[in-house]
């Protein structure tokens, strides 16, 4: 009589627990009778995203898979996988935003400034900055060994300006994985006009194994004086190819140069 009486007082709760999808699944889950729920495909494919840990490519996909996986859960509730979606959103946005650090940190923020990493504490005179980036005898200059070397190509080249990675001489490709020291060929920009360095980046510890992506030498290539090596005591750079002449400024065209001659 009492359930009797409250579906009588109260018919618009048999409608809303017929029309639940949340409900729904959960009388299914309870009824042993009730056949199996499927799983959410775009749930299992999200977690299979994230399988290759540390991955940020991969990660980053599974996150956003997650995202996807969960609404469409919504709008199926006859599957399942929800733990699997939330699984995967959070475990890819943290691993990615981790790998990703670890990344910048380990050698893509070197690759990525540049240059100007190794140079503007160095022209500075920034004894405390150079020890942050650069490793080796360069680490233990003094205040005034230090300014004695940009006093020295101060008074030949003027005021250093900037520095970025050379486009008058490639990389060797073959070098970066065979060598723990390799070659960033750059160009400073001083008051006089561009000149053609050569940086030594120290990639791993030889003995160790342990990855250092330090800056270690530097060549400035001058082939009408000699060459400015920095620091003593560390082996310079290793001599890429020869610079070609006139290869730093485009031929100015002459009268004789008209396509017209």
């Amino acid at each position: 009589m009492r359930a009797h009486t409250c579906d009588a007082h109260f018919p618009y709760m048999n409608h809303f627990n017929a029309n639940n999808p949340n409900n729904n699944s959960n009388m299914r889950d309870n009824d042993p009778t009730a056949p199996a729920r499927s799983w959410n495909r775009t749930a299992v494919l999200a977690a299979m995203f994230c399988i290759p840990f540390f991955c940020p490519p991969m990660t980053l996909i599974g996150a956003g898979t997650g995202a996807l996986a969960l609404r469409n859960l919504k709008k199926n509730p006859d599957t399942k996988g929800a733990w699997l979606a939330w699984t995967a959103l959070s475990f890819g946005v943290v691993t990615t935003v981790l790998a990703s650090w670890m990344l910048w940190i380990s050698g893509l923020r070197t690759m990525v400034v540049g240059p100007s990493l190794a140079l503007a504490p160095l022209f500075a005179n920034d004894t405390h900055g150079m020890k942050k980036e650069w490793s080796g005898p360069a680490t233990a200059l003094t205040q005034e060994q230090l300014a004695a070397f940009t006093d020295q190509v101060r008074a030949r080249y003027g005021t250093y300006i900037s520095a970025h990675i050379s486009d008058q001489r490639a990389t060797p490709l073959e070098q970066s994985w065979k060598r723990s020291m390799v070659v960033i060929p750059s160009t400073i920009i001083f008051s006089s006009g561009p000149v053609e360095v050569d940086l030594g980046l120290e990639r791993f510890d030889q003995k160790t194994g342990k990855s250092t992506m330090a800056w270690r030498s530097l060549r400035i290539v001058d082939p009408a004086h000699a060459d400015v090596l920095f620091p003593e005591g560390e082996p310079a750079p290793p001599v890429l190819e020869t610079l070609k002449p006139g290869a730093l400024s485009a031929p100015v065209p002459s009268a004789n140069d008209s396509p017209h001659n």
